[in-house]
């Protein structure tokens, strides 16, 4: 396919208005991850309402393994889409045109191995995140179904992303909100009307998902994109592969940290307190995710911006455009922010119906929401260090936040504080990595000499 990458689009994110580009590219991510983010609202809310508070607990406990294939989808996808996004700035064309050929087939190897993984350990993961009893019964027949999905959950993300790293923000939305839609809609027909339960949330997921790789598929198969690509190119190449995993693998780290954390929330939970306080931390966490997911859009719209200006080494550019999405992301959160500390009762009772709210309660969410205010700015520094293709400092944010910050707060105030401090452990650990990711975004700046 004899395809140029000298278009329109490379000329705008390197030449147009950083504020006009971000208008561009993160209206339509955000409005995409705002619907993603009320699907997963939505599964709660259903199976909290429909199927009762011992299913909620469960699909809790379930949702966060859940998280490796998003790790698996996330490490292909984001390294994927940072090579390419360089190597349209750059005008490697051997690269983009190897590029669709190699994720393809990472995304075959990968899904295998989650499916076979979670198809045979469903049980004992539940049980390690905390589960006992029933709460393992129904959680594993969750998980079994959403792990018969991962080659579609990690493909279908792979390929939305791909069309996102050439700038097509509105394109990828699209596909996104149509998958995202179809699930909402199939979630009161599988869960209420079928009375599938449990089940039915995670059928609605993967068909939906389904749907998203099918439209993908479409968009390249058709040759959609505006760079060359070689259909016949089927196969791991070490130029390719080697820096698809590098920037990806600390893309990965995100969501595996992710499960690190839920796995030590959860179990510290059910060992302090009981299937309630599993229930309202679950709820806790889709609130929260409901909150910053919009600000997943702004960094996927800076990605491509940094990426492709970083490529043609227009420093100055990346250095802006990082400089106007932290602030804007942060502006957006804000309202979010202010509506959720300031109607907790309300947000939660929409998941946990019929439920009187201690004191206790609503002080342990708005502790926990509290200083995810900062959320945006680490967020869009670990963007832009992987969208450079700076592995090892996005990783040394990620790891840093989980590893030697958060587990050892997590483990240690619930000794004195009981389930409470768990909550307790959110706010110091969010407030120190803002100010270290402030002080290495700072350190990179300096050594850049901008035009």
């Amino acid at each position: 396919m004899s395809k140029t990458t000298d278009n329109a689009l490379r000329q705008d994110i390197l030449s147009k208005s950083i504020w006009s580009l971000m208008a561009n590219f993160s209206v339509p991510a955000i409005i995409a991850m705002s619907i993603n983010s009320l699907n997963t609202f939505i599964d709660a809310l259903f199976i909290g309402q429909y199927v009762g508070q011992e299913a909620l607990a469960a699909v809790s406990l379930a949702f966060p393994l859940t998280m490796l294939t998003n790790a698996g989808a996330v490490m292909i996808s984001f390294g994927g889409s940072s090579l390419l996004s360089i190597a349209i700035g750059s005008n490697q064309i051997d690269v983009q045109q190897k590029i669709f050929g190699s994720v393809t087939i990472l995304s075959l190897i990968i899904s295998s191995v989650l499916t076979v993984f979670g198809l045979t350990f469903a049980e004992e993961l539940i049980e390690l995140m905390g589960g006992s009893g029933n709460l393992i019964t129904l959680g594993a027949e969750y998980y079994r179904i959403m792990m018969i999905g991962a080659l579609v959950r990690v493909y279908g993300v792979v390929l939305n992303n791909l069309i996102r790293a050439e700038g097509k923000m509105n394109e990828a939305m699209y596909y996104l909100i149509f998958a995202t839609v179809l699930n909402i809609v199939l979630n009161p027909l599988f869960i209420v009307v079928l009375d599938w339960g449990i089940s039915g949330a995670a059928w609605s997921t993967v068909v939906a998902m389904i749907i998203l790789t099918i439209t993908g598929l479409i968009y390249f198969l058709r040759g959609r994109q505006n760079y060359p690509l070689d259909m016949s190119y089927w196969r791991l190449e070490k130029s390719i592969t080697k820096p698809v995993l590098s920037v990806g693998v600390s893309a990965m780290m995100m969501q595996i940290m992710f499960l690190v954390q839920q796995v030590f929330v959860f179990r510290s939970v059910a060992h302090y307190g009981d299937d309630w306080n599993i229930a309202f931390m679950g709820a806790c966490y889709r609130i929260m995710i409901l909150m910053i997911m919009p600000i997943f859009g702004f960094s996927q719209a800076l990605q491509p911006i940094v990426g492709i200006n970083y490529g043609a080494q227009s420093l100055a550019r990346v250095k802006e455009a990082f400089t106007i999405f932290a602030k804007a992301s942060t502006f957006m959160l804000f309202i979010f922010w202010v509506l959720e500390l300031s109607f907790p009762r309300v947000i939660l009772s929409w998941m946990l119906p019929e439920v009187t709210f201690t004191p206790t309660d609503i002080m342990n969410f708005r502790i926990q929401m509290l200083s995810y205010i900062v959320f945006p700015f680490f967020l869009m520094g670990i963007t832009m260090f992987q969208s450079m293709g700076k592995a090892r400092m996005a990783g040394f944010m990620l790891m840093s936040r989980e590893l030697a910050l958060f587990l050892p707060f997590v483990l240690v105030l619930p000794l004195f504080f009981g389930v409470n401090g768990i909550y307790y452990s959110m706010a110091p650990v969010n407030l120190i990595i803002f100010f270290a990711a402030a002080y290495l975004v700072r350190n990179e700046f300096k050594t850049w000499t901008l035009a």
